[in-house]
């Protein structure tokens, strides 16, 4: 219910005159208004989506494919401790034995934690997130296919089936990554740390065909709360004074940078918000489509913008002389700093679950207008 129904409700106070009906009356306008004001507030405090598409080919050629879904991968990966470090060497500078010093080793830690959440909380965003996605699809007239159908394929063979509705702490370091509940996938294998291996995209284009030319669908959305921001003049007078320094930012986003920051993956298994569509009915008759993000979708009005940094400075001992030899005496140096970000877990869950909702009616938008 919007301003249109508010008025129509102040219509209906005006024609009458008892004090009771009118009392209430207020009290439901005034309540509607609130609701108004509340939507327009969510709705300003979650910046704009810009996609960014990676190697799309042949999107128009869905109006061919059969309309069935497969969802391979539906996961959140929801920062909630944010980890960094610095860590420099140290050891002989200057010259000869007479005019060099030695300087040791310094290494800052920052380790910010967020505090307020409840693990239904994030399990609640992704079902509601997964549920939205599904009705969608249905809409469209396409039936999903079910993780029976996908397992029993060839391409899938010896996979593991896994569940959702449980909170995984391995996958990302500081990130929780949750599936839906009730919603089953399949994993290549399973560490012994909990750790998931997939490369699903790799297997999706097979994994189409073989499911006759169905559309095979991966979400993967990322949830940061704090990300690195020291600027570019800072560090460099780190790198010239020899000391090491951590500096973050808080605020909570819809992120574009990879989790995985290794080298040895590709921007599917990064762990960056991307959804991703493979359909193969042939050759001749192949879609692909990946969209993430150019930049994040800020999310105001739920963590407040803060810097936090660890700093520490290096020691350097120019040394004693101490007749054929001279000493140096240094300690390594550590600094380590910890602290915590209160949330409100309502307000998040609505944040979140609006900014995910942004980016996907976006994707969906792209995808839906190459359906049937």
């Amino acid at each position: 219910m919007g301003l249109n129904t508010a008025f129509a409700v102040l219509f209906s106070f005006t024609a009458h005159n008892s004090f009771t009906y009118k009392t209430n009356l207020m009290r439901r306008i005034l309540s509607l208004l609130l609701s108004c004001s509340l939507l327009t507030a969510s709705a300003q405090s979650i910046s704009e989506v810009d996609l960014k598409e990676i190697n799309n080919y042949g999107l128009k050629k869905l109006d061919d494919a059969p309309k069935k879904i497969y969802i391979s991968q539906f996961r959140f990966n929801f920062q909630t401790l944010y980890l960094d470090k610095e860590r420099k060497v140290g050891g002989f500078r200057g010259g000869s034995e007479y005019t060099r010093s030695y300087k040791s080793d310094v290494e800052a830690n920052l380790s910010i934690g967020l505090k307020g959440l409840k693990e239904q909380d994030l399990v609640d965003i992704v079902d509601a997130a997964y549920k939205d996605l599904t009705e969608k699809v249905k809409a469209a007239g396409y039936e999903l296919i079910s993780v029976d159908a996908a397992a029993a394929a060839e391409e899938m063979q010896g996979w593991q089936r896994k569940a959702g509705g449980s909170l995984n702490q391995s996958q990302f370091d500081g990130y929780v990554t949750v599936s839906p509940a009730g919603y089953e996938y399949l994993v290549k294998a399973t560490r012994e740390d909990g750790k998931e291996k997939g490369g699903f995209l790799s297997k999706a284009p097979a994994l189409s065909k073989q499911l006759g030319g169905a559309i095979v669908l991966a979400v993967n959305i990322a949830v940061p709360f704090a990300h690195e921001a020291e600027s570019g003049g800072s560090k460099l007078l780190g790198r010239l004074g020899g000391g090491a320094k951590v500096v973050a930012e808080t605020g909570l986003q819809i992120g574009n940078d990879w989790l995985n920051t290794s080298g040895t993956v590709g921007f599917e298994s990064s762990g960056a918000t991307l959804f991703a569509l493979n359909a193969k009915q042939g050759m001749a008759n192949y879609s692909v489509g990946n969209w993430l993000l150019k930049k994040p979708i800020e999310i105001g009005d739920v963590i407040a913008k803060q810097k936090f940094k660890s700093e520490e400075t290096a020691k350097v001992d120019w040394g004693t002389d101490a007749g054929f030899f001279r000493v140096y005496d240094v300690d390594n140096r550590f600094m380590n700093k910890v602290h915590a970000v209160e949330v409100n877990s309502d307000k998040y869950k609505a944040a979140v679950t609006a900014a995910a909702k942004k980016y996907m009616d976006a994707v969906w938008a792209e995808i839906s207008s190459n359906l049937k």
